[in-house]
């Protein structure tokens, strides 16, 4: 079975776009499908240069005229994305976000994802039960999904959910300043995070589907094995939580269904002043069945991003170290050896 990778760059820059491209090299060699992840940061303004971007990716047309594309929007500003609270601009912000994958100059198959965005304060998400928050999923958010599903569909794009993880910006320490309706970024609460349990059948029933993000929703579950979730996960929720495992989430993937690979490390508690890292080295992180999980979506011929946090991006040594990562499992299951 062909097997679906993607590597993220930022569009309008010509070195991203290069090394991504090299980096596909090998996997190439490997029998893997290539493609590429189209970065856009700053909100609805960073698709304002997608004449720039077309003209840049074009650049390298002959490698990559028959690659795949995925765009995925970024999730701040968080006003232009927010479909619970802010629902009108969210889905003017998602549409522009299908118009630029739609117009990406090469006839080949385009994904959109995107954060829901449905971020509370620490106050309103108590104030509500996981019912009521529900109802409100279904009364405010859903309308919004169908709506961009729908438009997805006519101008041929297909569009994911992210997961996102718990708290949403538990990577930022407290003395970041950064405020969403008046409440620190880190302190913001998402009381609609998905998992297999809740939020998967609900999105693919808006027409849909999910973009299981590996580090992120393994806060979800460590988050709960550690017992830190109070305040952050409904409290009814705890105890499933606790008998399932993040393995469930990738269980309940289809081919049609979409992964951002990564590891990760660490957990935010409040308490103990920690936070999680997102986006680490494959093989670097605290996910111990991680080589399960990157069998089982292969196997099952879900395409992913290899999503990995990098400072350097000249040579993406993270992201080096990922592919080499990749194909070390690869070299070693031929030889009859799981890791």
């Amino acid at each position: 079975m062909m097997k679906q990778i993607y590597i993220p760059t930022a569009p309008g820059d010509n070195c991203q776009n290069e090394v991504a491209i090299w980096l596909q090299e090998p996997l190439v060699k490997e029998g893997y499908s290539p493609g590429l992840m189209l970065v856009i940061l700053g909100g609805r303004k960073g698709l304002e240069n997608s004449r720039e971007h077309y003209s840049k990716l074009e650049r390298f047309g002959s490698i990559i005229q028959d690659w795949s594309f995925v765009t995925m929007l970024g999730c701040t500003p968080c006003e232009e994305l927010d479909l619970l609270n802010e629902p009108e601009f969210g889905l003017a912000h998602i549409k522009e976000g299908i118009d630029y994958t739609a117009k990406i100059p090469f006839d080949t198959g385009k994904k959109l994802t995107f954060h829901l965005g449905s971020l509370v304060t620490q106050e309103e998400f108590l104030r509500l039960s996981k019912e009521e928050w529900q109802e409100r999923f279904y009364k405010i958010v859903v309308p919004s999904l169908k709506e961009v599903a729908k438009y997805g569909n006519a101008k041929g794009v297909e569009i994911k959910v992210e997961t996102t993880p718990v708290p949403e910006f538990g990577d930022l320490p407290d003395e970041d300043s950064r405020t969403y309706r008046g409440e620190r970024l880190n302190q913001l609460r998402n009381p609609l995070y998905l998992t297999h349990l809740w939020g998967f059948e609900q999105i693919k029933e808006s027409g849909l589907g999910i973009c299981l993000d590996i580090c992120h929703s393994r806060t979800i579950y460590d988050s709960v094995r550690l017992g830190v979730s109070e305040g952050i996960l409904f409290s009814e929720d705890i105890g499933q939580l606790a008998d399932v495992s993040l393995m469930d989430d990738v269980v309940a993937l289809d081919p049609t269904d979409l992964v951002h690979l990564n590891d990760g490390r660490g957990i935010y508690s409040s308490a103990e002043k920690t936070v999680f890292e997102e986006g680490v080295t494959l093989g670097e992180g605290e996910i111990e069945d991680l080589g399960e999980i990157i069998s089982l979506i292969e196997n099952r011929g879900i395409p992913y991003v290899l999503e990995i946090n990098e400072t350097d991006f000249v040579t993406r040594p993270n992201t080096k170290k990922s592919v080499d990562y990749l194909l070390q499992r690869k070299n070693y299951k031929n030889k009859g050896i799981e890791r």
